[in-house]
């Protein structure tokens, strides 16, 4: 008996959720000889199987259509946003879509709860934090309890200013979420508990290095680590004069990963780049006695190796108002 085109959509999606990709490539040209390639479901799929293959902006695209469709399935709306989202695109699409499944005729409690979570989300990257703790206090209590809405209402807070508590119920909920440890670290070091954001960094890094663990990066070389020091070389030839001159004599070497003595001393170990020595405090000036470059984390990050310079970039001004205080450092102009 032949299958039904939502039978067999539905398969590829749970193929794409259980990383069984060429099952759901499969499933995907099944679906599209009995609807078509604009067919709501097949654009879905297509979406879904394209953004679990690291293409994000076209499954951006293929979702956007599906959303277009106007069908009544709340999912499609939901990844939707959620790739928009994730992947940093248009916000105001990613809005829109979340908001159709809050007006859906048959969406479920679960899918509107997830609506409002990626809603929050969504404000909060528009700086509404106010708007986004509304949408939070709307979502169902027992949706309270776990760890994805935890985590959500934690990192909004954290933005509050008032995240710790939120945050340490977060990570009670699931330990093993190395982002919840991080938004954590963060919310400790906001309130001046700098055992406690070690200690949370330090977390960071152990389940980081075990998600990553088997990752096939070949072994750092000397040919390596020269052309990584000559691009991150010419990163630092944006940097205005009196900045540059705060770390054109330090040292530069290239690692795998942050090293637990470095994160101890205060690295973040999701930093590409990181400095060595003393920060600025409020009694005595900074005091740099190296840079370091993550190899590994560089390629886990980026798409494709033309992506390296804007993300030592990005890194590198983080560390920057980290290391010297320069708050007021902006990447797109290189200004203070």
């Amino acid at each position: 008996m032949r299958q039904s085109i939502d039978a067999i959509v539905d398969q590829g999606l749970k193929a794409v959720e259980d990383d069984e990709l060429q099952q759901a490539t499969e499933l995907l040209e099944e679906a599209t000889k009995l609807g078509g390639e604009n067919h709501v479901r097949v654009l879905h799929l297509t979406g879904m199987l394209a953004w679990a293959e690291g293409r994000p902006e076209h499954a951006a695209g293929y979702l956007m259509q599906a959303a277009d469709a106007g069908g009544t399935d709340p999912n499609v709306y939901l990844d939707c946003a959620e790739c928009l989202l994730i992947s940093d695109q248009d916000l105001d699409e990613a809005e829109a879509a979340a908001r159709t499944v809050l007006t859906l005729e048959g969406a479920d409690q679960d899918a509107i709860d997830q609506a409002r979570l990626l809603l929050a989300q969504i404000r909060l990257a528009d700086d509404d934090t106010e708007e986004a703790l509304e949408l939070l206090d709307g979502i169902s209590d027992e949706r309270k309890q776990d760890s994805v809405y935890l985590s959500t209402h934690g990192f909004v807070l954290l933005n509050a200013g008032k995240a710790v508590a939120s945050l340490r119920k977060a990570v009670a909920a699931d330990p093993e979420d190395p982002d919840v440890h991080y938004w954590l670290a963060q919310a400790q070091a906001e309130t001046a508990d700098v055992a406690g954001a070690t200690a949370s960094m330090l977390e960071v890094l152990r389940l980081d290095e075990a998600e990553h663990e088997g990752h096939d990066h070949e072994p750092l070389t000397g040919e390596i680590e020269e052309d990584l020091r000559s691009q991150f070389e010419g990163v630092l030839e944006e940097l205005p004069e009196p900045v540059l001159k705060l770390v054109a004599n330090a040292p530069i070497t290239v690692q795998a990963r942050a090293k637990v003595e470095q994160v101890k001393a205060g690295a973040d170990p999701r930093s590409a780049v990181i400095f060595l020595g003393k920060p600025q405090t409020d009694d005595d000036e900074a005091h740099l006695t190296g840079i370091v470059i993550m190899r590994d984390l560089l390629l886990d990050e980026i798409a494709e190796d033309d992506d390296i310079p804007e993300l030592l970039l990005v890194s590198l001004i983080d560390e920057l108002r980290r290391f010297f205080g320069l708050e007021g450092l902006e990447m797109a102009s290189g200004e203070e």
